[in-house]
């Protein structure tokens, strides 16, 4: 798990669509969050289609090894 310096958690890849930090996403009391992409070092992962079975990344839930 991959957790923002906002407190809010990071799933990268699938062009950002998944993540609680991409600026489209509600809270529990349902406020938006902020959107954490251009500051966050995973932004290549969404951008990007990535190679998740090479990936070296140990913390992100993404990664198949």
């Amino acid at each position: 798990m991959i957790i923002d310096i906002t407190g809010i958690e990071l799933t990268p890849g699938n062009w950002g669509k998944d993540c609680l930090g991409n600026g489209k996403s509600y809270d529990s009391r349902g406020q938006l969050l902020e959107c954490c992409c251009d500051e966050c070092d995973y932004l290549m992962c969404c951008v990007y289609e990535c190679d998740c079975q090479n990936c070296n990344d140990i913390r992100c839930e993404r990664n198949k090894k």
